[in-house]
């Protein structure tokens, strides 16, 4: 009998040592479009992408200018009076040059544009994972603080309680270090989903 009241009181004592796991919950969707430096980092690619469509507009006025004129050119091989000859040389002189510089416009127009799109994505990749980096370190020190087990992603949660919901607290810690400006603009705490 004493065996068995030792094995009970050793389960006993096992059961209770390992207590059920701490699990929380982190919106990361809310905690990156509330993070500081990526509010930051996408109004610098707006300014960017206004720019390059600035200078994109001021490609395509020159373009459409010389469509205006090339028009005209054809206005003028329209003459009667002309002969074939002088039409010839007319689109040869005048037309041809207009002609070539508006398609050498138009390609470079699309290259602008290519490029231009291929620079975004990779800075956006690249400043994003940056971004994510500091958010993951900064659950990570959350987690440690609450001695949580696990911190999971709310949107993979089929049901959370909204006291295990940390998304508010790691916004507090990422923007911990931000200027005084962009912290006046951080978001009150959002109402928990019932």
């Amino acid at each position: 009998m004493k065996k068995v009241s030792i094995l009970v009181s050793s389960l006993l004592f096992a059961v209770v040592a390992q207590a059920a796991p701490t699990i929380y919950v982190v919106d990361t969707a809310q905690v990156y479009s509330n993070y500081y430096k990526a509010k930051e980092a996408n109004a610098q690619i707006q300014s960017s992408v206004e720019q390059t469509n600035q200078e994109l507009q001021k490609m395509d006025q020159k373009r459409q200018a010389l469509v205006k004129e090339l028009n005209a050119v054809e206005e003028k091989m329209k003459n009667p009076a002309l002969t074939e000859e002088a039409k010839k040389k007319i689109a040869q002189e005048e037309g041809a040059p207009k002609f070539n510089e508006i398609r050498a416009i138009e390609q470079n127009i699309q290259n602008v544009r290519a490029q231009a799109s291929q620079r975004l994505e990779q800075n956006i990749q690249s400043i994003r994972a940056i971004h994510l980096q500091d958010i993951r370190e900064a659950v990570a020190k959350i987690a440690e603080s609450k001695k949580a087990d696990f911190i999971l992603e709310k949107s993979v949660c089929l049901f959370s309680k909204p006291t295990v919901d940390l998304t508010q607290e790691v916004i507090t810690a990422v923007n911990a270090s931000a200027p005084a400006a962009s912290t006046a603009a951080a978001p009150a705490k959002t109402e928990a989903k019932k």
